[in-house]
């Protein structure tokens, strides 16, 4: 984008929130006891169909890191991610193709450090499974334990079996690194990097914003709480932002939290407990930075502070950013268009949008 272009999106990005172009791409109603972000959105339901064999996998993982290189000028994405999923230790401890699809489609994201360190054996989680298991399938968890203490084996809930792997993986990358402190902090910078990989798939690829699964919508709705995470007349995300304009305008009151930061994942408390090591190099990326230390080494107080600064730009650029908020319909071309002082059509093609407004088109939401 030119100087003038780059102009025009920061003014479109420090607006205050408003309503989603179509609630249908969040969550709705009461699922599994918790009110949808969007209750007025349509009936979620799991997808279906058969499992991924190993080639329909590794095609489908191929041709989306192809994409992603040709996004997000990253040449050698397809090259280290198709090395993930062959890994002689992902094949030996994951047994279902769509995860290792999943683990690989991670590797060109911020979660790659996670990718690493499960690969090199460190970490909480030894092996990955899909599971159908009923407690797991009434709790509309996507992951779980299957030991006490939460080392070990953790499985994929069988009900989300068929989910595409591009959003099994924002929840892999929370469960790659969860330790289960029963710790907000922990919660609220896990989640934030779930909706981060998110971001930075739906930016790539904006048609995976409208599968109209319903592990898809719960994505959606994390992403654009953080989409819409800043502190006011900001331009940039801040996880925590506690004069926030609100992240759910137009949404249920409840989960209209200022920030991402408030949403309420568990009875807030802060245990001290140290971050596991990828999850400091993700958040030293997060914030653009090269020092060994990163924003805090625990969940603490200095990592709630820490939060409130806005994020840096190198996980995703201006431009990832229009793409990704236009996708889930938290901006549309109009918006652009009226701050550019130019037409739709022009605003679209100016902009590098035209992919972006096919998915409206094409995709579930646009049927």
């Amino acid at each position: 984008m030119t100087p003038q272009d780059d102009q025009s999106v920061s003014i479109l990005l420090a607006r205050a929130p408003k309503a989603p172009r179509n609630p249908s791409l969040f969550t709705s109603g009461i699922r599994f006891g918790t009110p949808g972000t969007y209750p007025q959105g349509t009936p979620m339901a799991p997808a279906e169909g058969p499992d991924l064999d190993d080639a329909g996998a590794r095609a489908m993982v191929s041709g989306l890191l192809a994409h992603w290189s040709s996004v997000a000028g990253d040449a050698a994405a397809t090259a280290r991610g198709l090395a993930v999923f062959d890994h002689h230790e992902l094949h030996r401890r994951v047994s279902a193709p769509s995860l290792r699809a999943a683990m690989a489609l991670l590797s060109p994201t911020i979660a790659a450090p996670a990718v690493m360190a499960f690969i090199a054996g460190e970490g909480p989680v030894e092996q990955l499974a899909v599971a159908e298991l009923a407690e797991l399938a009434e709790s509309g968890r996507a992951f779980a334990c299957t030991a006490d203490p939460p080392t070990g084996a953790r499985v994929l809930n069988g009900r989300y079996a068929a989910e595409h792997p591009a959003v099994v993986a924002p929840s892999l990358a929370h469960h790659l690194m969860w330790q289960a402190t029963g710790d907000t902090y922990e919660e609220a910078t896990l989640h934030a990097v779930l909706a981060m990989v998110h971001l930075q798939w739906v930016a790539v690829a904006p048609e995976i914003a409208h599968l109209g699964t319903e592990l898809t919508r719960r994505q959606n709705s994390m992403a654009l709480t953080l989409c819409n995470s800043r502190h006011p007349d900001s331009p940039y995300l801040a996880v925590r932002a506690d004069d926030g304009p609100g992240t759910l305008p137009g949404g249920d009151p409840a989960l209209d939290t200022p920030d991402f930061w408030s949403i309420p994942f568990t009875p807030r408390r802060a245990t001290g407990v140290a971050l596991p090591e990828p999850l400091r190099a993700i958040l030293r990326m997060a914030w653009d930075r090269s020092d060994a230390a990163g924003p805090s080494p625990c969940y603490d107080e200095a990592l709630a502070d820490a939060m409130s600064t806005d994020l840096g730009h190198g996980w995703l650029p201006t431009a990832g950013r229009l793409r990704a908020a236009c996708a889930l319909g938290a901006l549309t071309p109009a918006d652009l268009a009226s701050v550019a002082g130019i037409d739709e059509d022009e605003a679209i093609g100016r902009f590098g949008l035209a992919d972006v407004e096919a998915a409206w088109h094409h995709g579930a939401s646009g049927r």
